[in-house]
C-alpha cells in the first residue's frame, strides 16, 4: 500500500505499508483526497512524538461496513466508549483517546485506513469531494459557535486568516454575527467569500468583547489579548508550543474569559457544507509522490487548501 510517513520530522513516501486489515468495530476507507493542515507541519516541527501515517482531514469510501460504497468523512478522536468520560458524553476528552494521523493512530495519507465504524459519517450525495474534505476544520470552527451563549454576540473578531480563521469567520458570519477579520498576508483575504466579512489590518486595543485566536503565532495571541475590551472572552482556536513573549498579564487586569475550543461535530459541518455557506475554494492536488511539491504548496497563502490523494485516483 502507498502512503507517506512521517518520522522525527522527515518526509517520505512508502509503497510498501501493510495493507490495512479493519477489526470487529472498524471499517475500511479508501482515501479520495487527504488535506494538509497546520497540525500536519507542527508534528513535523515537533508538535506530539509522532511516527507514523499522519493525516486527519480526509474524504474517502467506506468499503466494507454499514455505510459500504458510500463517501465518509470522520470524527477524529478515538475514544475509548467506556471509562467515566466517554460515558458522560465527553468522548473528546478520554484520557485513552488516540487520535486519527496525530496521536497514536494511524491517519490517512495512505490509500486506505482503519477507521471505528462509529466515527464514520457519511456525506450527502450533493456534496463535492473537494468541500467535504473539509467537514473537520469546519466542525472545529462551529464549535466556536456552539460555544457561544444565545443569542451569539453581536459582533466578534477573528485574528488569522489561515484556513481555520477564515473558516471561523465564515460560519460565524454566516450566523449572523458581525465579523472582523485580521489579515496579516493580504493573499489570504482573496479567499474571503462572505462578503460582509470586514477584513481589517489593526485593532483598536481593548475595543472588542469576543475574539477568536486562530493565529496559531505569539504575534497573533498578543494582538488577541489587547483587542480585547475588560470582561471580554478570548476564544482559543490555535496551539501554541511555547509561550515565550506572551504577556498574559490582561487577562488579569481586564478580568478576561479564556475559553479553549478544539474538535466540533461532523454531522453539522456537513449539514453546514451542503447548505451552500461555501463554495469551492482555491485549492490544489497532488500525489502522494509529490509529497514534497505539497508541503511547499501549503506554506503559498495563494492556496486556501492543499490537497493529497493517492497516485491511482
Amino acid at each position: 500500500m502507498q502512503g507517506i510517513r512521517l518520522c522525527q520530522g522527515q518526509w517520505w513516501v512508502s509503497d510498501t505499508l501493510e495493507v490495512a486489515t479493519p477489526g470487529p468495530d472498524e471499517t475500511l476507507v479508501s482515501v479520495r483526497f487527504a488535506g494538509i493542515c497546520g497540525t500536519d507541519l507542527a508534528l513535523a516541527a515537533g508538535y506530539y512524538a509522532f511516527d507514523g501515517i499522519p493525516g486527519h482531514e480526509f474524504v474517502g469510501v467506506a468499503e466494507t461496513g454499514p455505510l459500504q460504497g458510500r463517501r465518509v468523512v470522520a470524527d477524529i478522536n478515538l475514544s475509548c466508549g467506556r471509562c467515566d468520560v466517554c460515558l458522560s458524553g465527553q468522548t473528546k476528552h478520554c484520557p485513552s483517546r488516540q487520535v486519527l494521523g496525530i496521536k497514536q493512530a494511524a491517519g490517512v495519507f495512505a490509500e486506505q485506513v482503519c477507521i471505528p465504524t462509529a466515527n464514520l459519517f457519511e456525506v450527502p450525495d450533493g456534496l463535492s469531494d473537494e468541500l467535504a474534505v473539509l467537514a473537520e476544520p469546519v466542525a472545529a470552527a462551529l464549535e466556536v459557535l456552539a460555544e457561544m451563549p444565545k443569542p451569539i454576540p453581536e459582533s466578534a473578531t477573528v485574528i488569522g486568516a489561515g484556513r481555520l480563521g477564515l473558516l471561523a469567520a465564515h460560519v460565524l458570519a454566516a450566523a449572523g454575527c458581525k465579523v472582523k477579520l485580521l489579515v496579516r498576508n493580504q493573499t489570504r483575504a482573496l479567499h474571503v467569500q462572505n462578503r460582509d466579512i470586514e477584513i481589517v489590518t489593526h485593532i483598536k486595543p481593548s475595543s472588542e468583547s469576543w475574539v477568536v485566536d486562530c493565529s496559531g503565532s505569539v504575534s497573533g495571541l498578543n494582538a488577541a489579548l489587547a483587542a480585547l475590551s475588560p470582561r471580554g472572552t478570548l476564544v482559543l482556536k490555535s496551539t501554541l508550543q511555547e509561550a515565550v513573549g506572551i504577556d498574559f498579564s490582561p487577562v488579569m487586569v481586564k478580568e478576561l474569559t479564556v475559553q479553549g475550543s478544539r474538535c466540533g461535530k461532523l454531522d453539522q459541518a456537513l449539514i453546514w457544507l451542503a447548505s451552500g455557506h461555501l463554495t469551492e475554494p482555491e485549492m490544489v492536488s497532488f500525489g502522494f509522490s509529490d509529497i514534497e511539491r505539497a508541503l511547499a504548496a501549503a506554506l503559498d497563502p495563494r492556496f486556501f487548501k492543499v490537497l493529497l490523494r493517492p497516485n491511482r485516483v
